[in-house]
């Protein structure tokens, strides 16, 4: 194995390992600490704490809410990771992940409470759990496949091919909360979807930036798209479940959303910004 191996090698390790240190911290929480400190790090809507606007995100109600932030988060993680690798830009990763845990567990919290206080006045809630910087990376994943496809095609190819993403998303809560399909809605879904497939098909037509077999380059990146899309899809249909009150647990779809689209533009500003 030769000095460049043995370095991509200890480099993927100290990125895994970084990914893996929250899953540890979650899990030692909610081992050491006993439910009245966890109790207090979460945060209570009827009185702002400070301090519980960024701890309330590394509590958790039981054992199962871990699990399931958890793993969302870890699935996240990895494919983001994957994706930066893929582009050749792994410090984009590492800024954009300190960044998600710095700052967005005080940004969930804040938006959550606007959100919740301006919409439901007489609700004081106690939110607590890593779904909402969860859901970040759900964002960054899909900042992630544009960049990969920008560096493969061009922004063209990645700007319909978001906003194809973004249209299905959208589609797939509605479908979720509303259930029936107008044809208004069918319609422009349809239309939104068609003139994004003309536009990536164009786009995809030019030259690509490798000399490799283009069909096998083209077969490769479906696949990830696909794979990343499905992804996306089950991300959004575990975030924003239709039944937000179940076995007395409310599931705070605010402060998924306002993950999900934190983690987007944080994404995209790291992305332009940050250089390896």
């Amino acid at each position: 194995m030769g000095a460049a191996s043995v370095d991509r090698y200890r480099t993927a390790l100290r990125d895994l390992g970084l990914i893996g240190a929250v899953p540890a911290l979650l899990v030692w929480i909610h081992v050491v600490f006993p439910p009245a400190i966890r109790t207090r790090m979460a945060f209570h809507h009827e009185s702002v704490d400070p301090v519980s606007l960024y701890t309330s995100a590394f509590v958790h109600l039981d054992l199962m809410h871990l699990l399931g932030n958890v793993a969302g988060f870890v699935a996240a993680a990895l494919v983001a990771y994957g994706l930066c690798v893929q582009v050749g830009h792994r410090r984009w990763f590492r800024v954009t992940y300190a960044g998600y845990l710095l700052v967005l567990p005080v940004a969930v919290s804040l938006t959550s409470y606007a959100v919740i206080g301006l919409l439901y006045p007489g609700i004081e809630p106690v939110s607590r759990g890593f779904s909402g910087v969860g859901a970040a990376f759900a964002g960054f994943v899909f900042v992630a496949l544009l960049s990969a496809l920008n560096r493969l095609y061009d922004y063209r190819v990645a700007g319909y091919t978001g906003l194809a993403i973004w249209l299905l998303l959208l589609f797939e809560v509605y479908l979720i909360y509303v259930g029936d399909v107008t044809l208004p809605v069918g319609g422009l879904f349809a239309v939104g979807w068609g003139a994004c497939l003309v536009g990536i098909h164009r786009g995809t037509t030019r030259k690509t930036m490798f000399s490799r077999p283009r069909s096998r380059l083209e077969l490769v990146q479906l696949a990830q798209t696909v794979l990343v899309v499905v992804l996306l899809v089950s991300f959004v249909s575990v975030l924003f479940p239709p039944d937000i009150v179940e076995g007395g647990a409310v599931t705070n779809v605010f402060a998924h959303a306002a993950g999900f689209l934190y983690g987007i533009g944080g994404a995209a500003v790291t992305g332009r910004y940050v250089r390896d």
